[in-house]
């Protein structure tokens, strides 16, 4: 890994939402409702974009990173992640609800069952390609 952790996590987050919407499209992990993705990889990453920023730099080793993607239709994801030895680890995961003041915690009690082994895939992957 690179001495900048910020261009280190621009790397990753590159990598991290490629694996993202890889894995949506590949149906590796059925989430209600279930239906089929018919649009291509290179279709889905164009209908997003993505932000990265440093969110605590108080000290590098307990920073916080986050990648905030958004779809044109109004959809975001918020994704924080914190560096250690062996790579980038998902540590807060929110997503867009109903009530913007109020975002699903995609890695909580209500949510983690579906979420944690996808994101988990996909930070893991994401890491992995990094590497190569």
């Amino acid at each position: 890994m690179s001495d900048n952790y910020q261009e280190d996590f621009a790397s990753f987050a590159r990598q991290f939402v490629q694996s993202y919407w890889e894995t949506v499209k590949n149906g590796d992990f059925p989430m209600p409702p279930n239906e089929p993705v018919e649009e291509t990889v290179e279709e889905l990453i164009a209908d997003v974009s993505y932000t990265t920023e440093l969110m605590n730099a108080a000290d590098k080793s307990s920073a916080l990173y986050e990648l905030v993607m958004t779809s044109r239709l109004g959809d975001w994801w918020r994704f924080g992640f914190q560096r250690d030895p062996a790579g980038w680890n998902l540590v807060k995961c929110a997503a867009r609800s109903d009530d913007d003041a109020q975002p699903h915690d995609l890695l909580d009690a209500v949510y983690s069952q579906y979420f944690n082994p996808f994101l988990m895939h996909i930070t893991d992957a994401a890491n992995l390609r990094k590497r190569i």
